[in-house]
């Protein structure tokens, strides 16, 4: 096993290529062990990143 690493944050950027800004909160779960991740998980709002990104969220326009 390893040593287990937690992170709940908040993301604000701007995506350079559109212009938009992203504000979205996300959670980080990674496991560490012999000094390497060896276990990596992102939690994100990813409609949030992809209408950033391309002005639209497939799930969300339904």
């Amino acid at each position: 096993m390893g040593d287990d690493v937690e992170l709940i944050a908040r993301m604000v950027c701007e995506v350079r290529k559109t212009g938009r800004e992203i504000d979205t909160a996300f959670a980080l779960h990674t496991t560490v062990g012999d000094g390497r991740i060896t276990l990596y998980h992102l939690y994100e709002d990813s409609c949030a990143v992809a209408e950033a990104c391309f002005g639209d969220c497939p799930s969300r326009s339904g």
